[in-house]
């Protein structure tokens, strides 16, 4: 598995470093070559502070500078790769030197980032950031180890990370009620839902969301149509259900080569593709009975998309 991560660096509309953290040392040599080159070539004066922050420096000077935020989220600098996205007004940069895995960094900075909401009350914005650096500090130790993504689930680093975030004050506060058995909720296999869930009315609702995309030529001719959907749930259930969610017998889900070796379709079957699923459902059990069994988190989620 490529490595998501390198360094990760949390920066201003400025280019001023609010925080960073450094999960391996194979970045910044080349960056220091990098810009020692480039500041030779421009006839330019080299200094302390540059070598020192050379990661934060040939971001800045590259891309932020050059105005090129908006053309590309990833960039390569001196063998280095920047991959960086803008929340609210600060941008979260990662600096990997090696054949990183660019679609795993950027999930795992839109995971850090609802992880950081839940911690300071919906807010993520560089007040946020200033108010809240332990809890950052002490969040990136845990959600990353050596460059490889870890657990990022709010539920389960609330069990043993207990320190709250300062809340806007426009956010509303909900106390959680920890749970003593911690150990079990990160090992466990269902890690993603906690024990001792107790409600008066259990309650769930389902919610399909369905887009149709149609591409036509100038001439009038179907070029591309497909139908884009998601189902959404919202779970208030007590204990540990097990639920089971059965698709309609006219939507038929058949291997590629049962479609290849079929001559000629008959329009009855409706093709299910790039199917994705939530970690709380059961693959073996779906690609044997075609049921969507699972445990579901508690609160509000995306079955399958």
């Amino acid at each position: 598995m490529p490595v998501a991560a390198s360094a990760i660096y949390f920066l201003n509309l400025r280019g001023d470093v609010l925080i960073n953290r450094l999960y391996r040392d194979d970045v910044g040599y080349l960056l220091c070559a990098f810009l020692l080159a480039f500041t030779l070539k421009c006839g330019l004066l080299m200094c302390g502070t540059l070598l020192s922050g050379n990661m934060v420096d040939a971001f800045r000077i590259h891309i932020m500078q050059t105005k090129e935020l908006g053309t590309c989220p990833v960039r390569q600098i001196g063998g280095c790769s920047f991959l960086y996205m803008r929340i609210s007004n600060v941008y979260i940069v990662i600096v990997v030197s090696s054949n990183a895995n660019v679609a795993c960094a950027f999930k795992f900075v839109a995971e850090a980032v609802v992880l950081f909401k839940s911690y300071f009350g919906g807010a993520f914005d560089e007040d946020a950031i200033r108010n809240n650096f332990v809890l950052i500090y002490e969040l990136l130790d845990e959600i990353m180890d050596f460059g490889y993504p870890q657990n990022l689930s709010p539920e389960i680093l609330k069990l043993y990370i207990t320190q709250e975030g300062v809340r806007s004050p426009f956010s509303s506060k909900h106390s959680d009620k920890p749970v003593p058995n911690a150990t079990l909720q990160v090992t466990g296999a269902v890690g993603w839902r906690r024990e001792g869930l107790l409600y008066k009315k259990n309650e769930v609702f389902l919610d399909i969301v369905e887009s149709v995309n149609l591409l036509m030529s100038s001439k009038g001719s179907v070029l591309r149509c497909d139908v884009s959907g998601k189902i959404l749930m919202k779970c208030f259930l007590s204990g540990m259900p097990d639920l089971k969610l059965g698709l309609n017998d006219k939507i038929g889900l058949e291997k590629e080569s049962q479609l290849k070796s079929r001559p000629i379709k008959s329009g009855k079957t409706i093709e299910l593709d790039d199917v994705t699923f939530h970690q709380c459902v059961n693959l073996t059990r779906f690609n044997s009975e075609k049921t969507v069994s699972f445990v579901p988190p508690d609160g509000e989620f995306e079955l399958m998309k």
